[in-house]
């Protein structure tokens, strides 16, 4: 399909006039709005109207996310949103590749967060492949409201010529697969290998793949964090970043590990009646090497597969939630409920685990809490070897 009727130095008009409609139906895409939007844009087709209506509405939902405000005007879809790498992610990414006066070559265009930034800290050439058409135009649109005249190719990109001066970089989309996979959650296109092959040729190269993948190669891992998730993980090739380094995009905070090859102390049933606090991780160092942050941090582990850790002093609360410990002992299900009873815990009380076999909600439904009391804490469940162990905390 044609879509030069829409995208033209009417469509910031033509959007805003939906998004005026939408807000009599609190952003809610009902019949009388589509017929609305079609008696107002009648040169528009049934299909181009589907297509305004999404942009309206995800637009409108991006522009109420203070992580966009940088960068607008901006036009999504609901797709292009969901996939979208926010501004400050990009920016982290061209800052990693130094794009300066080098051509930069991009496999799937998606939002153009990352072929934008690219042009706007000193790339000389950017070429950035999409096989969406319609994604491909509304990027174009987005780069012309900010003066760059980028024209995403509608091709495969995985078959461009990449040469050893570019700057490549892709964030190939992933769909989750039924089958069962030995090495990675989903399949993605164009081909991970063959995207990772292609990096591998470039002055610098970046993959962006889904934070849960456990994939080895020539290439180091960075893991991206916000708030207390592990948004992103980046594949870089011949770019300086030690394989499990982590930054906290929102902090800017950044952990390199140094202490490669080396355990952390290891605690013992006993030894572990002499620790203050336990440490829960951010989800981002836990996919990193969250091994030497501990070495390096003095913090003891309770299992060497289990992320919780132990110290006696407090830690960046950044990279850690920390918890005071009032009591540990072994799990038993009768002594939960007796140490329940005697701390008089109400219903407010959390429960965590890693490493043990009961879900919290199952739990939960299985232990009474203390009626009329104004008091509760923390539980957190948890194995040492082959044991299961129960810490009775507050938060710090």
């Amino acid at each position: 399909m044609n879509y030069s009727d829409l995208f033209t130095a009417h469509f910031p008009t033509i959007i805003n006039a939906v998004q005026d409609l939408l807000v009599s139906t609190d952003y809610k895409i009902t019949p009388n709005i589509i017929q609305q939007t079609r008696s107002r844009f009648p040169q528009f087709n049934h299909e181009l109207i589907s297509k305004i209506l999404d942009i309206a509405l995800s637009t409108h939902r991006a522009q109420t996310i203070t992580k966009y405000a940088s960068i607008m005007p901006w036009y999504f879809t609901e797709q292009t949103l969901m996939q979208s790498s926010e501004p400050a992610f990009a920016n982290h990414v061209i800052n990693r590749l130094d794009c300066r006066n080098h051509r930069f070559l991009e496999i799937c265009t998606g939002s153009g967060m990352h072929a934008f930034s690219a042009i706007m800290n000193g790339a000389n050439q950017v070429i950035t492949h999409e096989l969406d058409e319609f994604i491909a135009s509304l990027a174009k649109m987005n780069y012309m409201l900010h003066g760059q005249e980028i024209n995403p190719l509608c091709i495969d990109g995985s078959e461009a010529e990449i040469t050893s001066t570019d700057i490549f970089w892709a964030d190939p989309s992933r769909r989750k697969s039924g089958i069962e996979r030995k090495t990675l959650t989903g399949i993605y296109s164009p081909n991970l290998h063959q995207l990772i092959d292609m990096a591998g040729q470039a002055k610098r190269g970046g993959i962006k793949i889904a934070p849960g993948e456990r994939i080895e190669g020539e290439f180091t891992r960075e893991f991206l964090g916000f708030g207390r998730e592990c948004r992103e993980q980046i594949l870089w090739f011949n770019v300086d970043v030690i394989d499990g380094t982590v930054t906290l995009i929102d902090k800017q905070k950044t952990f390199i590990p140094e202490a490669k090859g080396k355990l952390p102390q290891l605690v013992d049933m006993k030894s572990s009646q002499t620790y203050t606090y336990l440490l829960e991780p951010h989800s981002a160092l836990i996919r990193g090497d969250l091994t030497s942050m501990y070495v390096e941090n003095d913090i003891a582990e309770i299992d060497r597969s289990i992320a919780y850790g132990m110290s006696n002093r407090m830690h960046d609360a950044d990279w850690f939630a920390h918890f005071s410990i009032l009591h540990q002992e072994k799990y038993s299900r009768r002594r939960l409920q007796e140490c329940i009873n005697e701390l008089k815990w109400n219903r407010l009380t959390e429960i965590k685990k890693r490493g043990f076999p009961i879900e919290p909600d199952t739990l939960r439904k299985q232990i009474k809490f203390a009626e009329n009391s104004e008091y509760h804490g923390v539980i957190i469940l948890t194995r040492h070897e082959n044991d299961h162990l129960m810490f009775f905390c507050e938060r710090t």
